[in-house]
C-alpha cells in the first residue's frame, strides 16, 4: 500500500532534534570534515572541486545532506548498494550509524583510488562503471539499493533503472532521493540567474510511473527542503552568513514543509519503490 505523505500532513516526521541527537549530528559533522581534511591531504583528484569544497566549507551543507540520509536510514540494512556513490559520503554515514551491521557496495564513474580515504573509512567495495547504465553485479545481489542525486544525471535513466531492479533481491528495497522537482521555485531561481541548473526535472507521479514502468512496485513518496541550503555561486559574506542563521532557516523549513499548497515548490523529490516477490 502506497504511503505518500498528503499535502501538509502532520504526521510527516519532524527533523528537529532534541540536545542529545544535536550533540551526535556535530560529531558526524565534523568526523566528515576531517575526512575530507584527510582526502586533501592525499592529494585527493577532486581536492579542487568547487562543489566539494563549497559542500564541506559549510556546516549547513553537510546539515542538508545528514538530512536526506535520515530519511533513508531506516531502510539501509544487509547488502547494500550506493549507486553513484562518488566519494561515498552517505555510506560513510550508515557506517557511523550502522556499525558493522551491514555490509556497503558502491559504484560510479570515478577511478577506484580517487577518493580512497572516504571508502577506506566506510569499508565501501567499490566497483567503477564502465557502461552507461550495465552494473557489474550478479543478478538480486542486494537487500538497499540507494541512490541520492543520481537519476537525474545518468545518461540513460531508464537503462539504469532495469539494472537497479536486476541487482536487487525480490522484496528488495529501492531509495530515490534528491531529484530536482520540476515545480521548484530554487530551480527557477537558478534557471533566472543564469547559473547552474538540472537538465531533467521529475514530479512525484513522473517518478512513481518511471519506476513502475521498470518492474518496482512505489511504497512512498514525499517532497522536502523549502529554503535554499547550496548557495553555489554566491559570495563568500553571504555564505558565511547564511550559516551563522542555520538554526532558524531549518526551524522556518520544518514549518514550510508542512505548509500546503506551498511546500508544492519544494526543491527536491523522495521515493521509496520495492522489487516484488
Amino acid at each position: 500500500m502506497s504511503t505518500f505523505l498528503p499535502p501538509g500532513d502532520r504526521s510527516r516526521p519532524r527533523l528537529r532534534l532534541d540536545p542529545a541527537h544535536r550533540l551526535e549530528r556535530d560529531r558526524e559533522i565534523q568526523r566528515l570534515r576531517r575526512l575530507w581534511d584527510r582526502h586533501v591531504l592525499r592529494g585527493g583528484t577532486d581536492a579542487g572541486d568547487e562543489y566539494l569544497r563549497a559542500h564541506f566549507g559549510m556546516d549547513i551543507t553537510l546539515e542538508r545532506h545528514l538530512r536526506v540520509i535520515d530519511m533513508i536510514v531506516s531502510h539501509v540494512r544487509g547488502r547494500v548498494l550506493e549507486w553513484g556513490c562518488r566519494h561515498g559520503l552517505d555510506s560513510c554515514v550508515y557506517r557511523m550509524r550502522k556499525g558493522d551491521a551491514v555490509e556497503l557496495h558502491g559504484c560510479d564513474v570515478c577511478e577506484p583510488d580517487e577518493y580512497a580515504a572516504f571508502h577506506e573509512f566506510s569499508g565501501l567495495r567499490y566497483r567503477r562503471v564502465t557502461h552507461p547504465y550495465r552494473l557489474d553485479f550478479d543478478d538480486a545481489t542486494f537487500d538497499v539499493v540507494t541512490s541520492n542525486g543520481v537519476l537525474e544525471h545518468v545518461p540513460e535513466p531508464v537503462g539504469s533503472l532495469h539494472e537497479i531492479h536486476r541487482v536487487l533481491r525480490p522484496g528488495g528495497v529501492f531509495v530515490v532521493t534528491s531529484l530536482p522537482n520540476r515545480y521548484s521555485y530554487t530551480e527557477a531561481l537558478q534557471r533566472w540567474r543564469g547559473a547552474t541548473a538540472h537538465d531533467r526535472l521529475y514530479s512525484l507521479g513522473s517518478t512513481r510511473e518511471l519506476l513502475r514502468s521498470s518492474g518496482f512496485e512505489v511504497v512512498a513518496g514525499r517532497r522536502f527542503f523549502m529554503v535554499p541550503t547550496m548557495l553555489n555561486g554566491f559570495p563568500l559574506s553571504i555564505r558565511q552568513a547564511y550559516q551563522r542563521g542555520g538554526g532558524l532557516i531549518w526551524r522556518v523549513n520544518d514549518v514550510l514543509e508542512r505548509a500546503w499548497p506551498l511546500n508544492l515548490l519544494a526543491s527536491n523529490l523522495m521515493v521509496t519503490a520495492v522489487k516484488p516477490v
